[in-house]
């Protein structure tokens, strides 16, 4: 059955410079989540705490993170997005000012909580770009706009680590602000209406997660997949500062920050892995980003004092992870056109909880074993990862019923 007029029209909304939009904002938004794993030494040094305790920063933020997703996202499906993501970018703002104006870690940590939990406007942008692009290019408009969330989350890293050798680590936060509020009126300006896919009440969205998840055994395998990876790639960034300001190294913030360019080379695999999804399968590109990521940390466990390795190390895990989460949502968004807000909320609960997991269990396996322990738990997380493979032909029968449903 072709396509009606209506999903036409929906998806000759999607031009390039709407795709970049997407982009931007995914990646402005996103920083929010990470500029304080650059800070988190300046931070223990402002409140006199242990590196344990300021740690809770970092967890708490991605705990957050992992409960907007739970109880925010869904609304996507029911909830004019434009709209959404406006209010969403309002909220994150006062969480941002909060934090700058934390009097203790406490106030600090309790304001990272909000910070995640209302910063999870990517996960909003994203289902909205899958369901305007065409089914053949779907790979490669979520390869486009991840290059915005690439950029966004090392960028974060890079800026951070410069303001706070210069202006201290509040003033990164009041650097964030502005950014949300300029984003309120290019998001305004820009971004096209849409309309709701599902007309269930919101406590009527909630329930359906539940079922959602058990029926789905290809949202559970991306979930695990992307969860254990995106947790080996916490343990890695969170413990990173506490590395290279140890006497291996013996740099400062500016050089933490500079690490963060390497990052920047996901920006590039994002839509190689996206073409590799159109023309291969997602199931396929999933297992090569679980090999990359893989091998990466056999590199870092030889760099406790080899820069060189080191950074080929965190540029490897950056790729093969970023790379990882375009192909795990390409095989969620196959699974239900009507619920693609909810299915990545799902999905981005569990990354997150691992993301927590991995940030708290790095600093723990700093403070216990220093950076072997930090490589081994890593390792272990990515070991995991590959249960979230699942059955090649069953993935493949999920992407033909999407094909058909997109006639």
């Amino acid at each position: 059955m072709k396509a009606s007029f209506a999903e036409a029209a929906q998806r000759s909304l999607l031009t390039r410079g709407l795709v970049f939009l997407m982009a931007v904002t995914c990646g402005f938004t996103v920083a929010n989540v990470y500029i304080n794993q650059t800070l988190l030494v300046s931070m223990a040094h402002t409140f006199r705490t242990t590196e344990v305790q300021i740690g809770l920063v970092a967890t708490l933020v991605q705990i957050g993170y992992a409960l907007g997703n739970l109880f925010l996202v869904p609304l996507g499906d029911r909830v004019e997005r434009r709209r959404l993501i406006i209010s969403l970018l309002g909220l994150v703002s006062l969480a941002l000012a909060l934090a700058a104006l934390a009097p203790s870690a406490s106030w600090l940590i309790v304001a990272h909580l909000l910070i995640g939990a209302t910063t999870v406007i990517p996960q909003i942008v994203f289902p909205w770009a899958a369901e305007l692009a065409d089914v053949r290019q779907r790979g490669n408009v979520l390869g486009k706009v991840a290059i915005g969330l690439i950029c966004g989350i090392f960028g974060a890293r890079l800026l951070s680590g410069i303001v706070d050798a210069q202006l201290g680590w509040r003033a990164m936060y009041w650097i964030s602000l502005a950014c949300m509020l300029l984003l309120i009126g290019w998001v305004r300006w820009k971004f096209p209406r849409s309309k709701p896919s599902a007309a269930l009440t919101y406590g009527a969205l909630l329930r359906s997660l539940g079922p959602l998840f058990w029926k789905e055994s290809v949202l559970r395998q991306a979930c695990l997949s992307q969860g254990m990876v995106f947790g080996a790639f916490s343990v890695f960034w969170t413990t990173l500062a506490f590395l290279l300001k140890s006497p291996a190294y013996s740099l400062g913030s500016e050089f933490v920050g500079i690490v963060g360019l390497i990052g920047f080379g996901g920006a590039f695999a994002s839509p190689v892995v996206g073409r590799i999804i159109d023309r291969k399968g997602a199931w396929v590109a999933n297992l090569l980003c679980l090999l990359v990521v893989a091998a990466s940390f056999l590199l870092l466990s030889f760099s406790g004092n080899r820069l060189s390795v080191l950074l080929l190390g965190a540029f490897l895990l950056t790729v093969g992870t970023q790379a990882n989460q375009v192909a795990c949502q390409a095989r969620i968004f196959a699974l239900s056109a009507e619920a693609r807000s909810r299915l990545n909320g799902l999905y981005m609960v569990s990354t997150f909880l691992g993301g927590a997991a991995g940030s708290y269990l790095g600093v723990l396996a700093w403070s216990h074993g220093q950076w072997s322990m930090v490589c081994l738990t890593g390792s272990l997380m990515v070991a995991a990862s590959f249960g979230g493979l699942g059955s090649r032909r069953r993935n493949q029968a999920a992407g033909a019923r999407a094909a058909e449903e997109s006639k």
